[in-house]
């Protein structure tokens, strides 16, 4: 009559295992959101989900990047996560509108 629960699989990393996931927290204006993401998921793949979390519009979607809160510089859609927390367990970021390059020579 054991196995009443075993819920192996039911949710990955509830928090014990800090390695495994990423507390991402985006900011964006006045608002922030929060989520887990693995260590080896890429800048792409938060950028990705803040813009549908924060319902950014189609229109300026392609001008919106991530950048490490207090800094300017955009990251790259290919680092990790891992390598942006340095074995950290959370990590914040902005939503931010980039340099426009239309029309620059």
């Amino acid at each position: 009559m054991a196995g009443n629960g075993n819920g192996n699989g039911n949710g990955n990393g509830n928090g014990n295992g800090g390695n495994s996931t990423i507390s991402v927290t985006v900011n964006y204006q006045a608002a922030s959101k929060t989520n887990s993401f693995p260590r080896g998921a890429k800048v792409s793949d938060v950028l990705t989900w803040a813009i549908t979390a924060f319902s950014i519009d189609d229109a300026i979607a392609t001008e919106i990047e991530l950048v490490v809160t207090g800094t300017t510089d955009e990251l790259q859609g290919s680092k990790t996560l891992a390598s942006l927390a340095h074995g950290a367990s959370a990590l914040t970021l902005d939503l931010v509108r980039g340099d426009i390059a239309n029309g620059n020579a």
